[in-house]
């Protein structure tokens, strides 16, 4: 007997939001707006601090749990001239978000500068005051262009369009991490699941004495051009025993294409076709209404060219 199960789940999905919003249809009233200016004054005097001698500018951008608004509106300039005098700028009427905000980042300019970087993280969506005491060269990355925020519907979609395209094609589409539990090694060949195999990253098994250990990587060779993966002993050396028992071996390894530019273009044509679907119809009927629907051979049939044959599972004799 054999088991699959899914160790680290990807980092990232096949499709952006931006790709998603393009093909359904959605405009940015389906993204969180971009906040509105700060005000910026200096703190007093006499307050020495740390902001550098010049003129800087603010800006805020929202973040909601898929992602980050585009920058904000631009304070107006406030310009310090000695900061061993007056170096703290006093920032208030930060711009409070909307539900889905969980924090806002703040950013600025160095003296001068016309480039927005990251001065700080308000880990909320309530406080709206800020004292800036930061030199230029603490700053950090520079904020955002475009929105990545959505409607956190989409996010669920695209999940759900790449689970069902992997469960129907057996493949692992992003980069991710699977364990394969077996009662034992196989006489020769062991089959990996979930093509594309990137890399084995450890193989463990329960020896007859119950000890749990770990097989050697010069042990074992593993053929990640096959299509399922193969694992087979090195030159010379056959498979170790195992106690009698469920899930004695355990094979942990890397499977997928890679990153979302890796995916084929067919694959994320399909989810494309799913996420629109399942968007532009949310429930299971429309009362009074008759539901035409591409048909499944149609829809389904364009991931037929990217179906493993074989899951390679059963280990060869």
């Amino acid at each position: 007997m054999s088991a699959l199960v899914q160790y680290a789940a990807p980092t990232t999905e096949p499709l952006t939001i931006a790709e998603v919003m393009r093909h359904v249809q959605l405009d940015q009233s389906n993204q969180e707006p971009a906040p509105g200016a700060i005000i910026a004054t200096l703190a007093g005097t006499p307050i020495a601090g740390n902001v550098d001698d010049g003129a800087h500018r603010y800006l805020a951008t929202f973040v909601t749990a898929d992602g980050e608004t585009q920058a904000g509106t631009v304070s107006g300039a406030v310009t310090v001239a000695d900061k061993s005098i007056n170096g703290k700028v006093e920032l208030t009427a930060i711009p409070i978000g909307g539900s889905l905000v969980t924090s806002r980042n703040l950013y600025r300019t160095v003296a001068a500068g016309s480039t927005y970087l990251l001065l700080a993280t308000l880990a909320n969506n309530t406080a709206t005051t800020y004292t800036d005491n930061i030199t230029d060269a603490s700053l950090g990355a520079e904020a955002p262009s475009t929105n990545s925020t959505s409607d956190p519907d989409l996010t669920r979609l695209i999940i759900s369009a790449r689970v069902t395209a992997e469960r129907i094609t057996r493949r692992a589409l992003i980069t991710q991490t699977w364990d394969l539990f077996l009662d034992a090694f196989p006489a020769w060949k062991l089959g990996v699941p979930k093509p594309n195999l990137q890399s084995v990253t450890s193989i463990t098994y329960v020896d007859t004495d119950g000890v749990s250990q770990t097989l050697d990587t010069d042990q074992y060779l593993v053929d990640i051009k096959s299509e399922p993966g193969r694992i087979t002993p090195a030159y010379g050396l056959i498979w170790p025993s195992t106690r009698a028992q469920s899930n004695a071996v355990t094979v942990r390894f890397v499977a997928g294409y890679g990153a979302a530019a890796a995916v084929p273009d067919g694959v994320k044509n399909w989810m494309l076709v799913r996420i629109k679907q399942m968007w532009d119809n949310r429930a299971a009927t429309i009362t009074g209404s008759a539901i035409a629907e591409f048909q499944h051979a149609f829809v389904d049939g364009l991931l037929d060219d990217f179906v493993a044959l074989d899951y390679g599972w059963a280990a060869d004799s």
